[in-house]
């Protein structure tokens, strides 16, 4: 697994030239190991369960084209597969559910986090594969807070629901200050990701979950930046070695902004001027 810098340092001498790494899981862990494995001149094939790639955060384009990138990069991408059976020796031998036997000198699983909610379960706090945490991050104990990939935030309809990135666990930080000290809690910003993958950058804004997304640029040229647009308003936006763009749209999407459509995708017009 990979799940914290011990298991990076064990992986980078895994990663040799040659070798067959079969990597379990094609989310953003799973692509960034991928694209870094593939670097370091290993032979890498991807098992997803799932028909696509990225598929808890990304749109659609965006999913299409990091599926073309790393296949291009030689990437053995399996979709809608699994893994039936494994058993080691002179080879680790994965034997998928169609019957296909692979391979690898190692396997790398990257199907989720597993919290570190020992000490909350010790304390007698609510968790559930992390801490149950209110929107001010107050667990059941109304003394005790929490943070980060570890909380979970429960919805107004009782649904829990974990944020994981940098960005959700530096605002949190500041909700669970402002609650403690009984301060008006911050407001919140369009959540914000990136992911980095071979020479490409890409940074995720806003909502993921639109189905009809507008381009700029040319991503065959590794240049673009998607849009979601919903009742005219930008929603979301997923940029591709653009991120000097990042801080613009976020603004445009806090404050609810109705670009032209027209100009939006024009890339000869200069979106700071729309």
């Amino acid at each position: 697994t990979l799940r914290h810098a011990g298991d990076a340092e064990r992986l980078r001498t895994t990663l040799q030239p040659g070798k067959a790494i079969v990597i379990v899981g094609a989310g953003t862990i799973g692509l960034e190991l991928a694209a870094s494995a593939t670097q370091r001149g290993c032979r890498v094939t991807v098992v997803e369960l799932a028909s696509t790639v990225m598929g808890r955060n990304a749109p659609a384009p965006v999913r299409d084209y990091l599926l073309a990138r790393h296949q291009l990069a030689g990437v053995r991408v399996l979709l809608n597969s699994a893994i039936e059976h494994a058993e080691a020796g002179e080879f680790l031998s994965l034997t998928l559910q169609n019957g296909e036997t692979l391979q690898a000198d190692a396997v790398v699983y990257g199907i989720g986090i597993v919290a570190n909610d020992a000490l909350a379960r010790e304390a007698g706090l609510e968790t559930a594969n992390g801490i149950i945490v209110d929107s001010t991050c107050a667990t059941t104990d109304p003394a005790i807070f929490a943070a980060g990939d570890v909380a979970l935030i429960r919805q107004p309809d009782g649904s829990l629901r974990r944020i994981e990135s940098w960005e959700n666990a530096n605002f949190q930080a500041q909700v669970a200050a402002a609650a403690m000290l009984g301060l008006p809690l911050p407001e919140a910003t369009p959540g914000w990701f990136w992911t980095d993958q071979y020479s490409d950058n890409l940074q995720f804004v806003g909502e993921m979950q639109g189905e009809s997304w507008l381009v700029r640029g040319d991503p065959d040229a590794q240049k673009a930046i998607w849009f979601s647009l919903q009742n005219d308003v930008i929603v979301g936006a997923v940029t591709l070695n653009q991120g000097r763009e990042m801080r613009l749209l976020r603004k445009w999407i806090q404050a609810k902004k109705k670009p032209p459509v027209a100009a939006l995708v024009d890339e000869t017009i200069l979106l700071k001027s729309l």
